[in-house]
């Protein structure tokens, strides 16, 4: 009798292949045949270091599938061995996986229970504390586990840690007995179940930590940190306060209450991000939370932010996380976004849309008008390089994005849809495109899929020219990559005359646009208040004469017309000698801190490119002295800090070095911080090499705190004159142990390749680069672009130049998100 054929289903019934990493392909497999997944996992934390961190991992989980499972790992398992749903089986890792044969499993529920040894990287240890820090795919090189966000799970976690340490994760716990061992006193932490969330966000840290609890709106806040200074402890009451108001506002605008048991945080010395939203236990960079004394509004400003972007996360990231890392932005975006609304309630003295100019634009187009440009949403079809995504376009551009689509669809419409989307996928995932069919059925007459084709998923930004002619202002939006796009956008244009300014709206839907105009104005601003998103370049002479006039405009547009100065400048339209001086007429007399840091940010970008030390041409030495003399003794308070910051981690001209070689030897300025003197004192002694241990020794004097202590013992030894000493620091930087504390290995690497160590630091350039790749698969998700930006940065000379552009060349097939994150940090050397 023949039977009937029976369908195929190749991504059914075929197991996905056992390669290094997550796949996509492996993960959407899983994610089909896996539901409900739990952990059990202890870990025994030693207090030496030689000694590894163990754990026991028991993984409950049911199926839908016959085939294979992949369980993910790159530690070491102990005994070979696995207890799967009750019966010990022999299992090894292979290529970053556990393969479980799929005889041993069955439909319904199943437990895997994996005992073994955990990978140093991701559990950042130090002497005495650790944090782990598992985004994006982390988790498998501490813990076996399905290491992708759409496979959400409930954790339940045991730490065994020295008796005098303390600990936070994701839930709450509570310290139970204490036991004797060969090594220390010992105490066991047990932490109840978590609510569902991504292997990415579960976290834990442990150590030698003060704690800190306050009571808000009947919550409980923790804080873990090691601080020293009085003065920076007593900033937590701040600090809990701004934590408050971020969940209050967030819970109003949602319509959803806090959706966590637990929050905490830890606050940490020497962390590769500026914080990471781990629900229940958020880790901070310890000098973004703890200002110095005087703080500036900006760094006021960038705190509340901070701490607002990462409360935001709780429900845009936490509660609703991206299905795969191709949309990790939109957890970025929201948390941006979010934090830039909560600022205006607690800074109302703040002009916010200048804010989001300085904040976002600016960083946005830094990255956009670059050759390693990439649209928001990337490709990723593995999560090991899922790092290469995280950048200035996702969290600066998206941000852009966004306030525009909100534009589109009316603040109203807009909360409406979110609030859709946060019900609907609570303690789930979603996709970009999801979203985007929420708020299209809200606005349908938003047309916001078409918005999104070319803002979300097409790279780049356009250049848009205004001219009048014949009675009009035209305006020509034209795509630098010759695709035709067209940026759906308004913006707006001031008509300048003799004694008036007209300010005409420009609704650019096509390439082209044009308004009447009743008289021949005098000039135009283009984009005038900022609210375009582009390359606005200028057409004539009296267009660029007019944009030198910027200082005299009111603060948004007076903060606009000065981007667009500068992008002229970066497009060559001025020369450096011009754009200075425009630049500078406004400085000495601004009276805002937003614009007047910008304003420096830009005019000592300028001055780098200038010729110094040389007979025909001292521009750079001379403009060095006048933003000196002008900016250290500038009316406002926060560019004195400025200035001091900038020149004393960059001058080269004599008079300036000595000048802060006073202030730094008698720590005349109260207003800076232990650190800022710790970086004035790299910067004076590669300057004055014959002075470098004296500098050196003196400031290690200052140092209080034990953290910083080690970080200036690790720093400081790139100020050696010996070059031989030089290439040792640097080849020790090759290897992966050296680097474990990113922002160690990257100050390092910054002074290896200060400006005036050119052209012996060269040399750097090509092992540098060569070794990108690896660098990228063993550090954090941040850290390539810290490697190149400290390697290239100090960088201008000729042969630099070239040998950076013969590397391009030697590897036209090199993966491209790396290629551009060498493009984008190359763009001041190669342009």
């Amino acid at each position: 009798m023949v039977m009937p054929m029976q369908a195929f289903n190749p991504t059914k019934e075929m197991n996905a292949k056992v390669e290094k990493g997550v796949s996509r392909a492996l993960a959407t497999c899983r994610a089909r045949e896996i539901s409900d997944v739990s952990y059990r996992i202890s870990f025994q934390i030693p207090m030496r270091l030689t000694k590894k961190v163990t754990f026991i991992d028991t993984i409950r989980f049911n199926r839908n599938a016959s085939t294979d499972l992949q369980i993910d790992f790159q530690g070491t398992l102990q005994t070979g061995q696995a207890r799967v749903n009750g019966r010990l089986r022999p299992v090894q890792v292979n290529d970053e996986h556990i393969v479980v044969p799929g005889k041993w499993l069955r439909n319904g529920h199943n437990e895997v229970i994996l005992a073994g040894t955990s990978e140093n990287k991701s559990l950042n240890r130090n002497v005495d504390y650790l944090y782990t820090l598992f985004v994006p795919d982390h988790a498998r090189s501490v813990f076996p586990c399905f290491d992708q966000p759409d496979l959400k799970a409930q954790f339940s976690l045991s730490l065994t840690v020295p008796e005098d340490w303390k600990v936070i994760s994701n839930a709450p716990g509570k310290r139970l007995n204490v036991s004797a061992n060969t090594d220390n006193k010992q105490v066991t932490y047990i932490f109840s179940q978590t609510e569902k969330i991504p292997t990415y966000l579960f976290s834990f840290t442990a150590g030698k930590f003060q704690v800190r609890k306050a009571q808000r709106d009947g919550r409980e806040l923790e804080a873990l940190y090691r601080e020293t200074d009085p003065q920076k402890i007593a900033q937590l009451d701040k600090i809990f306060d701004q934590i408050a108001l971020s969940l209050r506002w967030l819970e109003q605008y949602t319509g959803i209450s806090y959706p966590f048991r637990k929050y905490g945080f830890a606050i940490l010395p020497g962390y590769q991000f500026g914080g990471m939203e781990h629900p229940g236990a958020i880790q901070y960079r310890d000098r973004t939370l703890f200002l110095g004394p005087n703080p500036t509004p900006d760094e006021e400003l960038k705190r509340l932010e901070l701490i607002a972007h990462e409360t935001a996360h709780m429900w845009f990231g936490d509660l609703v996380t991206m299905r795969w890392f191709d949309d990790v932005w939109t957890k970025e975006v929201f948390a941006n976004f979010m934090a830039t609304k909560i600022a205006r309630e607690q800074f109302p003295e703040i002009n916010h849309d200048l804010n989001f100019l300085k904040a976002y634009q600016t960083r946005a187009m830094s990255t956009d008008r670059t050759e390693g440009t990439h649209p928001i949403q990337q490709p990723l079809d593995n999560l090991n390089r899922a790092g290469l995504l995280y950048g200035y376009i996702i969290y600066h551009k998206a941000p852009v994005m966004m306030r525009k689509l909100e534009q589109r669809m009316g603040e109203s419409a807009f909360r409406k849809g979110l609030q859709c989307y946060l019900k609907k996928f609570s303690y789930g995932n979603a996709t970009w495109d999801l979203l985007i069919h929420i708020l299209d059925s809200v606005k349908p007459e938003a047309d916001l899929p078409a918005f999104s084709d070319v803002w979300v998923k097409q790279k780049g930004m356009p250049t848009i020219v205004c001219r009048y002619v014949d009675g009009k202002i035209k305006t020509d939006q034209t795509d630098p990559f010759g695709r035709g796009l067209v940026w759906p956008q308004q913006f707006v244009v001031g008509a300048v005359y003799r004694d008036s300014l007209s300010l005409i709206t420009q609704n650019m839907l096509a390439g082209h646009c044009e308004a009447l105009l009743a008289n021949k104005p005098l000039a135009l601003y283009p984009n005038y208040d900022g609210s375009g998103y582009g390359r606005f370049l200028s057409t004539d002479q009296a267009q660029t004469e007019a944009l030198a006039t910027w200082f005299m405009q009111p603060e948004t547009p007076r903060f606009a017309m000065m981007m667009t100065l500068y992008e002229n400048y970066l497009a060559r339209n001025i020369n450096s000698k011009y754009a200075f001086q425009y630049l500078f007429r406004g400085f000495p007399g601004e009276r805002n801190d937003l614009i007047a840091s910008t304003c420096i940010d830009y005019l000592r970008r300028i001055s780098a490119e200038m010729p110094s030390y040389s007979t025909s041409d001292s521009r750079r030495i001379d403009a060095e002295r006048n933003l000196w003399t002008y900016g250290y003794h500038h009316a406002l308070p926060s560019v004195r800090k400025k200035i001091l910051r900038v020149l004393g981690t960059s001058a080269v001209a004599p008079d300036v070095i000595d000048a802060i070689y006073e202030i730094w030897r008698t720590c005349a300025d109260s207003s800076i911080t232990v650190n800022d003197y710790t970086h004035m004192a790299y910067h004076l002694a590669v300057m004055r090499p014959a002075q470098w241990r004296e500098i050196l020794t003196v400031q290690r004097a200052r140092l209080k705190n034990a953290d910083a202590q080690r970080e200036f013992d690790f720093v400081s030894r790139a100020c050696n004159p010996d070059t031989l000493v030089q290439q040792q620091l640097f080849d020790s930087l090759l290897q992966r142990e050296n680097r474990s504390v990113e922002p160690w290995a990257q100050a390092m690497l910054a002074l290896l390749n200060a400006p005036t160590r050119e052209p012996y630091s060269n040399r750097y350039l090509l092992p540098g680069l060569d070794a990108l790749e690896e660098i990228q698969k063993t550090g954090d998700i941040f850290f390539p672009g810290s490697w190149l930006s400290a390697l290239l940065a100090g960088h201008k000379s000729p042969e630099a130049r070239q040998i950076v552009c013969q590397w391009i060349a030697a590897h036209p097939h090199y993966p491209t998100p790396l290629m551009n994150k060498l493009k984008e940090n190359a763009y001041y050397l190669l342009r």
